[in-house]
């Protein structure tokens, strides 16, 4: 019919595509619809945030206003998933002591889906390379609802991949919902709030403060570099080698030489999005 097909074998919902085509016609699964009912039937819908909330919405917003901003849309409550980042950092460094040289020859971070889809689907052989760690946003959600069982939690961030990961039958009972930040700025438009001129209430803390470096996992190379650094600050003599790739042509190329041994004894980290 003259319609572009995707190869849902190659696929691993980087996302690119919808940036990519001109015409906008290719678009994400929305839940838009799925998160406004909950609130609506009165369920306590939490919302977990990725670290890099701080910029697409303009530099007048502030964590304050867009907190604020999001208890008028009916959230519950706020939560950076920054603070899973940190756990996610302990984890992978424990990872690494214990799995690289004596059983693998290099480690790879797990923390973006489509990257680590691209090597298990791309490069088999390797997928044991690949840390077993629960990304950022899981971690979050299960720490959440330990807290509160009852409680829905919706993952709010720049990366389609989101959802496909929160579609695996491993995390699909932790994550409820997965919205970009373009739809959450659609649902911001709709409900007509102006979040840079919102009134703010001084005593209202919401966020739990993480690390530096788990805020730095929103960036290309932040994962890795974490993970390095919590394991200098264990073993202040050891010395991780890293590299990192982004774009998943750059990721498969960092694959290709890891495969041929170029890697051995490294921390690799690859980002499906240019920048992360």
């Amino acid at each position: 019919h003259g319609r572009a097909e995707i190869d849902q074998e190659k696929c691993v919902s980087c996302g690119m595509c919808l940036v990519s085509c001109p015409f906008g016609a290719i678009v994400d699964k929305s839940q838009i619809y799925q998160v406004i009912r909950s609130i609506l039937e009165g369920n306590e819908v939490v919302a977990i945030v990725a670290p890099s909330f701080v910029g697409p919405f303009g530099k007048d917003v502030t964590v304050p206003k867009f907190v604020a901003a999001m208890k008028q849309l009916g959230f519950d409550r706020v939560m950076e998933v920054a603070i899973g980042a940190d756990l996610c950092t302990v984890d992978e460094a424990h990872d690494f002591l214990k799995e690289v040289p004596e059983k693998l020859n290099f480690m790879a971070t797990s923390c973006c889906p489509a990257w680590s889809m691209m090597a298990k689907t791309a490069f088999p052989d390797l997928a044991k390379n690949i840390s077993m760690t629960m990304t950022p946003m899981v971690f979050t959600a299960r720490m959440m609802k330990q807290a509160d069982p009852e409680a829905r939690m919706c993952f709010i961030g720049p990366c389609a991949a989101k959802k496909l990961e929160a579609s695996r039958r491993t995390v699909r009972s932790d994550v409820d919902f997965v919205l970009t930040f373009e739809e959450l700025a659609g649902i911001i438009e709709a409900k007509d709030i102006d979040v840079a001129d919102l009134e703010i209430d001084p005593n209202e803390q919401d966020l739990i403060h993480a690390s530096a470096a788990g805020r730095g996992f929103a960036q290309s190379g932040g994962v890795a570099k974490a993970v390095a650094d919590k394991i200098k600050e264990w073993h202040p003599d050891m010395d991780v080698k890293i590299a990192s790739a982004q774009g998943l042509a750059e990721c498969k190329k960092l694959l290709m030489l890891a495969k041929a041994g170029k890697y051995n004894g490294y921390l690799l980290e690859g980002m499906g999005c240019p920048g992360g």
